[in-house]
């Protein structure tokens, strides 16, 4: 079986950080899904790749030579695919990248803007996770991302990524309309502590795991459920008398569902768009493509909403 390049670079975190967990957070993926990643490369190797003790992991000789090429390999292969991206272009003359992006309702309007700018999609990577965009980013798997990024919960994105805030996005939480919460202008955090919640996307979303590190800060412990989509969250909680997460409020409009706001967390999210600076997109083009989104972004909520922009 052959080895993979994403086993090495997982392989990398996990002995950088000295656990699975703490290489799951800084990956933006489950625990499980980095376990499995390791299980598979041990298979490949025919040799275990760590030892796993109560004080945490380190690497076992099989690892430690692994380990050592991929730091000559991984560099060499970003090398190759940055040199080999450079001539590329389309037919027509358009620069082509590779795109990344959260699975927002901005995504088709995103990919619109970068074709408005001569900018040809090579690819596109969806992926709930902003720290694992930002890792495809660092690894020069992909050339721009849009995600949406924590503040005070992810750390910032690497010194050669370039980033722009596009849009703050508060949480509100969406709830049937019987709900005692209903008739509430917002509530904190504190106020779930009876409560059931459904969060969609188990296994990829960081609001899981930033959902719990908040909940365990505010000392609570609501009743957790998850589903496998945010509309599927939405019906669970509609079903079950249940409260779901929302970053769109006066988009997502649900029959008998109000939204009310959650208040004083560090739940709050903010919309970047990220490029790397060695990347096919210069400081030029890359500022005419944040100008672009935020535009974007702003003619969707307004039409979205029913609403008009200021002068327009």
């Amino acid at each position: 079986m052959d080895i993979e390049l994403q086993q090495l670079r997982i392989l990398h975190t996990v002995a950088e950080t000295g656990s699975i967990n703490s290489a799951a957070e800084e990956l933006g993926m489950s625990q499980s899904g980095v376990s499995r990643v390791v299980q598979r490369l041990e298979r490949a190797a025919g040799l275990p790749v760590l030892h796993r003790q109560p004080s945490g992991i380190t690497l076992t000789t099989a690892g430690a030579i692994l380990l050592e090429h991929a730091d000559t390999v991984l560099p060499a292969v970003n090398r190759m695919f940055t040199d080999v991206r450079r001539c590329l272009a389309t037919d027509d003359g358009k620069l082509s990248a590779r795109l990344g992006a959260a699975p927002a309702p901005t995504l088709t309007p995103f990919v619109r803007c970068a074709e408005d700018l001569g900018i040809a999609p090579m690819s596109l990577l969806v992926d709930e996770s902003g720290q694992r965009l930002v890792q495809l980013l660092g690894n020069e798997e992909i050339d721009v991302a849009m995600f949406h990024h924590f503040p005070e919960l992810d750390p910032a994105p690497p010194e050669p990524v370039r980033h722009e805030q596009i849009a703050a996005q508060n949480p509100y939480l969406c709830l049937p309309d019987t709900h005692p919460f209903a008739a509430r202008a917002a509530v904190g955090l504190a106020d779930l502590r009876d409560e059931h919640v459904v969060l969609p996307y188990p296994e990829c979303q960081p609001l899981t795991g930033h959902f719990h590190t908040a909940c365990a800060a505010a000392g609570i412990r609501p009743r957790v459920s998850s589903a496998n989509s945010a509309s599927a969250a939405v019906a669970l909680g509609h079903a079950l008398g249940a409260i779901t997460f929302t970053y769109w409020p006066d988009i997502h409009r649900e029959a008998r569902m109000a939204h009310v706001a959650l208040r004083d967390t560090p739940l709050h999210t903010v919309l970047l768009l990220a490029w790397r600076q060695d990347g096919p997109l210069d400081d030029e083009l890359g500022g005419q493509l944040v100008a672009s989104v935020r535009a974007m972004h702003s003619e969707f909520v307004a039409t979205a909403c029913g609403t008009r922009r200021p002068g327009a």
